[in-house]
């Protein structure tokens, strides 16, 4: 068994659907392995679900952490974030991060616990880009950073889910231009 190609089959089976509604019978049948061969790599579902959301998160998300730690001031982040949501190809079905965040109670520990610790992370990466915008003065004091971390990942969460819904791509970079504009008003 190849464990790599099982995981990239198995990630682009839960990005394009539902996560739930894909069972290990259509992995295993997909990828030509037998469910015990399964278990004895990845040791469960919630363990292979695990491991493709890491593999996502190394392939997909590694990606977003890179523009908010990049350094490169508010404006060119935002606007880096924007295009991200809004024409990244591989968003046009939604983002398998947040289609499992917000299906979490369906999913088992393992992998429920690493949707809330890449949450975190991502919450962190959020609130120290935005703190950093304020300690070059470009972001003003006053406006908390945490609620504006929470709010920047949800524009962003919203903006893909829209895209996934199958919505228009230049009208949700108009939408998401609009909604993260309030960061450079000072």
């Amino acid at each position: 068994m190849n464990a790599e190609r099982v995981l990239d089959g198995a990630m682009r089976a839960y990005w394009h659907s539902d996560p739930a509604d894909v069972s290990v019978n259509a992995i295993c049948q997909m990828a030509g392995i037998s469910k015990p061969s399964l278990y004895r790599e990845f040791g469960s579902e919630d363990g292979l679900s695990r491991a493709v959301l890491d593999r996502y998160a190394e392939l997909v998300l590694s990606e977003v952490f890179v523009v908010l730690h990049g350094g490169h001031g508010l404006h060119q982040t935002l606007a880096a974030l924007i295009d991200f949501a809004s024409d990244d190809p591989r968003m046009e079905t939604g983002c398998l991060f947040y289609k499992m965040r917000a299906g979490k109670h369906r999913l088992g520990p393992e992998t429920r616990a690493r949707v809330e610790e890449i949450d975190a992370a991502a919450q962190a990466a959020y609130a120290g880009f935005l703190q950093a915008a304020r300690d070059a003065g470009e972001w003003p004091d006053g406006l908390s950073v945490e609620a504006g971390a929470k709010y920047l990942g949800e524009q962003i969460a919203l903006a893909i889910t829209q895209r996934a819904s199958g919505e228009d791509k230049a009208r949700i970079r108009e939408m998401l231009t609009l909604a993260l504009s309030v960061f450079e008003r000072g």
